[in-house]
């Protein structure tokens, strides 16, 4: 892929002061917005042709801005392990991560999808519709923050609304998560901390390496994902990718065991005083247990409390277990910024399956049924 300016190494400039930023929305039919100048300097480098110095550079930026672990390079390595081929773009406004299949470029990351200076929104939008010039392929942002696809919407993309993501504020080290989670359930909550205590169910946090992921898969092949086909070994090379991740200990595993036996998992990731827990599942043998919630509330404070931790991403869209223990929720929108027909297209698939899941969760029935 060829790259657009002088050959420069990535870094993070100063850039123009934050915009007051809309709600995201569609660009309206008929009316043009004002793009923004093409980012100077920029370079898209295939993953596999990425040097040392870019790497480290990129790696060091991601020392001292990131907040999301999709952010760094460790996690494009990982998602090249799982398959996909990923395309990097470097520019001094901050550094996107894309995989590329046909004419799309897909953003790796999530809410924050640039790696760059807290506070720069507007970035996105210039490094997005520079991608898009360079390239001449459709770029798509998924699930990302209102403020960041706010900016691309000004900058001319197509924005949809998606489900908000849920976060708790860690400030008291969870101290309030369980009587949160009390007034927000029911007695049976009571009823299955004691069950799992009266048993003997506990949690081995913090494990890392290919023994601890064989454990993961293990509780992931007898979950209700593996029945509907949503489990890791079913997904598009989500094992490999979270097997790269828990075997160098970018993330750990949380897992709950029945003595020998791993029963449920919860997975996490520490980017300075974030953490977001990215994935948990558990045995549909011991579904009675509710061990989804003893890892989000007791293993969760066992853990990160009094470990700097501010902030726990839960990472996804309202669902019954988050509707216990959110103390925030904050919107997202897809983004578009590309030819128009497969932008529609992608738009009402990512619809259909809001509104299957919204279905679920309005119903107070569990994510296994929007996959039945």
């Amino acid at each position: 892929m060829t790259a657009t300016g002088p050959p420069a190494e990535p870094g993070l400039g100063a850039g123009p002061p934050t915009a007051d930023l809309a709600a995201p929305h569609r660009r309206p039919a008929g009316r043009s917005a004002p793009e923004p100048g093409p980012v100077h300097d920029l370079r898209l480098v295939d993953l596999d042709t990425l040097t040392r110095a870019q790497e480290d550079a990129w790696a060091t930026a991601y020392r001292r801005y990131g907040t999301r672990l999709q952010q760094s390079p460790g996690y494009a390595r990982a998602v090249r392990a799982a398959g996909q081929r990923v395309v990097v773009a470097l520019a001094p406004l901050g550094i996107i991560a894309f995989t590329r299949e046909g004419e799309v470029l897909t953003a790796v990351g999530g809410d924050e999808p640039v790696l760059t200076e807290h506070g720069h929104a507007e970035r996105l939008a210039h490094l997005v519709t520079s991608v898009r010039r360079a390239t001449g392929a459709s770029v798509y942002l998924p699930l990302v923050d209102a403020a960041h696809a706010g900016a691309c919407a000004r900058a001319g993309c197509t924005t949809w609304r998606r489900p908000p993501n849920s976060l708790i504020d860690w400030s008291r080290d969870g101290a309030d998560l369980w009587g949160r989670a009390l007034e927000r359930g029911t007695s049976q909550l009571r009823r299955k901390r004691r069950l799992v205590e009266r048993d003997g169910l506990t949690v081995r946090p913090g494990q890392s390496g290919a023994h601890a992921f064989a454990h993961v898969l293990a509780v992931d092949d007898r979950s209700w994902k593996a029945e509907h086909g949503q489990s890791m070994r079913l997904r598009g090379g989500q094992d490999a990718l979270y097997g790269r991740l828990v075997g160098t200990g970018e993330i750990t595993a949380a897992i709950l065991f029945d003595g020998e036996r791993p029963v449920a998992f919860r997975l996490d990731a520490r980017v300075n005083d974030r953490l977001t827990s990215l994935k948990w599942s558990y045995d549909e043998t011991y579904r009675r247990y509710s061990p989804g919630l003893h890892l989000l509330t007791e293993g969760l404070r066992q853990e990160w409390a009094g470990r700097g931790v501010r902030t726990v991403d839960l990472h996804g869209s309202p669902d019954t277990l988050k509707n216990l223990l959110y103390s925030e929720r904050v919107p997202r929108a897809d983004v578009w910024c590309g030819a128009a027909e497969p932008g529609a297209l992608r738009a009402r698939e990512r619809a259909a399956l809001d509104a299957r899941v919204t279905r679920a969760h309005q119903a107070g029935k569990g994510l296994r049924h929007a996959f039945g």
